[in-house]
């Protein structure tokens, strides 16, 4: 069963939606018990309680990621480079520019949202990413959840110690936009903007928490929100997913560029991909709007508020489609997101031919361990990994790892299709 469950989910019970089977060593195809002694514990018998998909528990509180065994980056070998020249790794340059500004490594934070995992340490994760050098991006529904103060006092930790390295960068969802976050985040200091227009762990749904209060229920309803009472006093919010559509999306594109700052966009991996890419192609060179990053977000990451099927079932990892990206003439930069968690990762992704990758979780744990400490020592530990790899490719600038994607190999002949790379040498 062990071997199983590492390989492909769903088995009809997890320890983040606390279900379980009877006979765990003896589950039929489905996930169902082979002997069922209806003993309603596993996810079928929660969800016949509760009437609801499942999500991860505690809602709101803890952080998770899809446990669906996918081909990624752990299906992808390094292969050394033996001819060379050689020389020690602290000497490999890391500076770079993503998005339109320099940074010390080519990783960013990624947008993380108002769900109390993230907002509770959201000034050390703003301090520590300037501290390090690095793009920080604050998530949606900020506006909505906190005001125009409670964004400001993620803004201005970063501002406080930012020492030329990277930046700031607000981002917006459908409500946000409505709200003006954009608008007010460039008015406290944000150096960019990023319009979000999907992510990875839930393609087509939009944000999560719970709250208590029919105060705040009402608020959020007014505001656009769809609200779902548990009870009396606690509540379930989601964001509008908003909608893609060509025309909106240029005229988005044309509103915000009069705020004469670097724009970012965040996009999932799904259905049409390739094609969206195009258009911001089309519009960054037809219409001279400074489309600098789009942040693809892949399947395996995800901070916690997703139903827990969905994350799993939906999506491909962000890697998968760096082989037809790369293929394409962009003229801005690509960074990938979703179950990246150090520096080989990182460097497999650049490799592959994105720009740079963007974390959350990882950045998450380092707070939650030693707050603006924890993000700067993750950071050198990120920065040292790179460097390791860099000197096994002799390559001495982190940049020069895009040309590299020879240099891999894929373990299994599903990776080799999804990543479209060779299995031998």
């Amino acid at each position: 069963m062990a071997e199983m469950k590492g390989l492909r989910r769903h088995y009809n019970w997890d320890v983040t939606t606390k279900t379980n089977l009877t006979y765990p060593e003896h589950p039929s195809q489905s996930g169902v018990c082979s002997l069922c002694i209806r003993c309603g514990k596993c996810e079928i018998g929660l969800k016949a309680k509760v009437g609801r998909t499942l999500y991860p528990e505690p809602f709101g509180f803890d952080q998770f990621g899809a446990e669906k065994r996918l081909p990624g980056l752990q299906d992808i070998q390094i292969l050394p480079e033996l001819f060379g020249v050689g020389n020690f790794f602290t000497k490999v340059k890391t500076e770079c520019e993503i998005g339109g500004f320099k940074c010390s490594l080519p990783v960013a934070i990624g947008a993380m949202g108002s769900t109390k995992v993230a907002s509770t340490i959201a000034d050390a994760v703003s301090q520590g990413a300037a501290a390090a050098g690095i793009v920080r991006v604050i998530g949606e529904n900020i506006m909505a959840t906190f005001g125009r103060e409670g964004l400001k006092c993620m803004i201005d930790p970063f501002l406080n110690h930012y020492e030329k390295l990277g930046a700031i960068i607000v981002q917006a969802s459908y409500t946000d936009m409505k709200l003006k976050a954009l608008e007010t985040g460039v008015e406290l200091g944000a150096q960019a903007i990023e319009l979000k227009f999907g992510q990875g762990a839930k393609q087509g749904l939009g944000g999560e928490i719970t709250f208590e209060g029919k105060v705040y229920a009402k608020k959020y309803e007014e505001l656009g929100y769809l609200i779902i009472e548990h009870d009396e006093k606690t509540f379930e919010r989601h964001t509008h997913p908003g909608s893609l559509i060509r025309q909106t999306f240029v005229e988005q594109l044309k509103k915000y560029s009069e705020l004469s700052v670097p724009i970012w966009i965040k996009i999932g991996v799904g259905s049409g991909i390739y094609e969206f890419l195009k258009l911001c192609q089309e519009v960054r060179k037809k219409e001279n709007i400074k489309i600098e990053c789009v942040t693809i977000d892949g399947h395996g990451g995800g901070t916690g508020m997703s139903p827990w099927i969905i994350m799993n079932e939906t999506s491909l990892p962000s890697i998968a489609a760096l082989e037809n990206i790369g293929k394409m003439k962009l003229d801005f930069d690509i960074l990938v997101a979703g179950g990246f968690a150090d520096g080989v990762d990182a460097a497999k992704a650049m490799m592959l031919g994105a720009k740079g990758v963007a974390m959350a979780r990882p950045f998450l744990i380092a707070a939650n361990t030693d707050r603006t400490k924890g993000i700067v020592n993750f950071i050198n530990a990120l920065k040292e990994e790179l460097q390791m790899v860099c000197c096994a490719q002799r390559v001495y600038d982190v940049k020069e790892l895009q040309k590299k994607r020879k240099n891999l190999i894929a373990l299994s002949q599903s990776a080799s299709k999804m990543f479209g790379l060779p299995q031998k040498l």
